[in-house]
């Protein structure tokens, strides 16, 4: 094994064995002196000794310019669909702060941090030869994954529910592995710039935006996870196109515009399920309504108002927090407020809560068969572990 690759591993095992020490740290000193002060030095530290030790690396400027072209718009992808986002739900407070001073605090924990971090993932996987850089940056990956994702914190904490888990993986770590996926490929391709850049601009974004968005974190995750991922195709189809030892049938297999209006789909569809549109799906989770609608269906919402319920309408409404779909019997105004009495076709008698019109969400206007299963499982599951809490 080349000394070159060696010495990169221990490094790298070096990484972990400062994790171990850092999650010690914090219970010996502060979360505050670790995140403001050990942190940062500590890769800007690292960061230096490389840049002494080895030098500079011979970069194509004209690609790296291209690829942090392609990276800021990204960037303004990332930043506006978080923006749109929050037109169809409603926007809270900033959890960072945003204040100078704050501002300031933020560049030097987290700014200082991502570009030291993402010099040393670049020299790293350069200091080793060609046929040695990918599994240097998979382990550089690896450890960065697990400082980010911080497991020993996760899930060490009381009443870990499979719920929990679940959340876990598909709100924080997807969206670390791609963005790690996205900065390992610029870093075997001898640009780090580009990946700072994206780390960089994306973070910045959120400690400079007074408001932030409320998004459900199944919208924000896929979000975070996609766009580094489609960033990472484009970059790479635009490295093949000028590789004329690749065949044009190759480069076209791998433009990635092709699936661009896949995720757009995706993520309308994510936002269909959410419910930020006119019409939303709601899963069948009883046999109340049947034969009309099976457990296992997804009922079709469409929001309105009480004019235009008419009876013999199937409709959604909230009662004690828990949503009902029922057929309305019986439609009446008293004090100018309108009232409904609903029933469920395959109860014998009527509900017996008398419903308002404020309690109304809207109505069923079709109806698909069997595919709510997986989500009125996952509902099963944390309606049972918060009850066993």
């Amino acid at each position: 094994m080349q000394k070159n690759k060696i010495a990169t591993i221990c490094f790298i095992i070096g990484i972990g064995v400062y994790v171990l020490l850092g999650d010690f740290l914090i219970f010996k000193l502060s979360s505050a002196v670790f995140t403001n002060i050990i942190n940062p030095l500590f890769w800007t530290s690292l960061a230096i000794i490389l840049y002494k030790l080895l030098g500079k690396n011979i970069e194509n400027k004209k690609l790296i310019k291209e690829t942090i072209e392609y990276t800021l718009i990204a960037c303004i992808v990332y930043i506006l669909v978080f923006l749109f986002s929050g037109l169809f739900v409603t926007f809270g407070r900033n959890p960072f702060v945003t204040t100078i001073k704050g501002f300031i605090l933020n560049l030097w924990r987290f700014g200082a941090v991502i570009i030291a971090r993402e010099y040393v993932r670049y020299r790293l996987v350069n200091n080793v030869q060609n046929k040695d850089k990918l599994l240097i940056g998979i382990l550089s990956s690896i450890v960065i994954i697990f400082i980010d994702f911080n497991i020993f914190k996760k899930f060490t904490v009381p009443g870990i529910t499979t719920y929990y888990v679940f959340a876990q993986i598909f709100r924080n770590l997807l969206p670390l592995i791609a963005v790690n996926a996205l900065c390992t490929y610029l870093a075997i391709n001898n640009n780090f710039k580009s990946a700072v850049t994206y780390c960089f601009v994306t973070k910045l974004f959120e400690w400079i935006t007074p408001i932030w968005p409320n998004s459900p974190w199944i919208m924000d995750s896929f979000i975070k996870t996609m766009i580094p991922v489609i960033l990472l195709l484009y970059i790479r189809y635009m490295r093949n196109k000028l590789d004329r030892f690749r065949t044009r049938e190759k480069i076209l297999n791998s433009d990635p515009r092709s699936i661009i209006p896949l995720v757009a789909l995706i993520i309308l569809a994510v936002w269909f399920a959410l419910g930020i549109f006119p019409i939303k799906p709601i899963s069948i989770a009883s046999g109340s309504m049947e034969s009309a609608l099976y457990i296992g269906d997804v009922a079709i919402i469409k929001k309105c108002k009480s004019n235009d319920i008419n009876v013999g309408d199937i409709i959604e409404y909230k009662s004690d927090n828990v949503t009902i779909v029922h057929r309305v019997v019986e439609k009446f105004q008293t004090k100018g407020e309108v009232y409904f009495r609903t029933k469920g076709d395959h109860n014998t008698t009527t509900d017996s809560k008398i419903v308002n019109e404020g309690q109304l969400v809207g109505k069923v206007i079709f109806k698909v068969r069997y595919i709510g299963y997986p989500a009125i499982w996952l509902h099963l599951i944390r309606q049972q572990e918060t009850l066993e809490n």
